[in-house]
């Protein structure tokens, strides 16, 4: 993102960008407990375009939440200029596999849940004939 193309050349990217108005919230310092309103004007995968008041100074690592998508990502500053700053967001790291064991309790977990499941339904049902009989 720091290259500037040539003029007639177009710029290449490593993911396709996304024009947008997201409303959006920077967090950082202990927690979450410093934050600060922001716009997303161009998003992708990998990265975002935000406009941030000029007079904040940003950390060099923070959190973007974009509650209309859902998202919280944790981000780093590229570049910054005046009321504009691209960002990178961090690649969230793989979750373990899981143990046979573990997964053995979650399947014993699901069963159990979707035998009561079952029989409410029964009871619903039963309660809807007797119902339709009268």
């Amino acid at each position: 993102m720091g290259s500037t193309p040539d003029k007639g050349r177009p710029e290449e990217r490593l993911a396709r960008r996304e024009r947008t108005l997201l409303p959006a919230r920077i967090s950082f310092g202990d927690g979450g407990a410093l934050s600060t309103e922001c716009v997303v004007t161009q998003l992708s995968e990998i990265g975002a375009r935000v406009n941030v008041p000029a007079s904040l100074a940003m950390p060099d690592r923070f959190d973007l939440s974009i509650p209309q998508r859902g998202l919280t990502l944790r981000a780093r500053l590229v570049w910054r200029k005046d009321d504009q700053a691209g960002i990178a967001f961090d690649k969230p790291e793989p979750e373990p596999p899981a143990k046979p064991e573990d997964l053995q309790a979650k399947v014993r977990e699901l069963e159990a849940a979707n035998a009561k499941l079952r029989a409410r339904v029964a009871e619903l049902v039963e309660q809807v004939r007797r119902l339709t009989e009268m």
